[in-house]
């Protein structure tokens, strides 16, 4: 299920905030609002968002709206909206490059013991 939050424009980010950060999931979208990434923040989304726009490509080209929402577990809730979008459009956002891994027990169990 997408995030539920209203769109913002991309050119009106916050304002850098120190201290109080805004870690989560969010989403960006072209103008015709259609989601084309999804990303996850641990530390602050809009400097995130900085960051995409800075380094051009995909994303710096086509993002004009975004919305977010706050999370304690960012990368579980990223690998979740990517694997409902795929099931939803049988592929993932047109910028997303790297599709997060699902990290079940036996995945996890293969890493710790072939990581030596």
């Amino acid at each position: 299920m997408p995030i539920a939050a209203r769109w913002r424009k991309v050119e009106r980010l916050p304002a850098p905030r120190g201290r109080d950060a805004m870690p989560g999931v969010y989403e960006l979208a072209d103008a015709d609002k259609r989601i084309i990434y999804i990303g996850q923040s641990a530390t602050d989304v809009p400097n995130r968002l900085r960051q995409h726009l800075a380094r051009g490509g995909c994303v710096a080209e086509r993002a004009v709206y975004w919305r977010w929402r706050h999370s304690r577990v960012p990368q579980a809730e990223e690998a979740d909206l990517l694997a409902a979008f795929a099931v939803r459009h049988g592929r993932v956002p047109e910028c997303n490059a790297a599709i997060p891994k699902q990290r079940d027990a036996r995945r996890r169990w293969v890493e710790r013991s072939t990581s030596r």
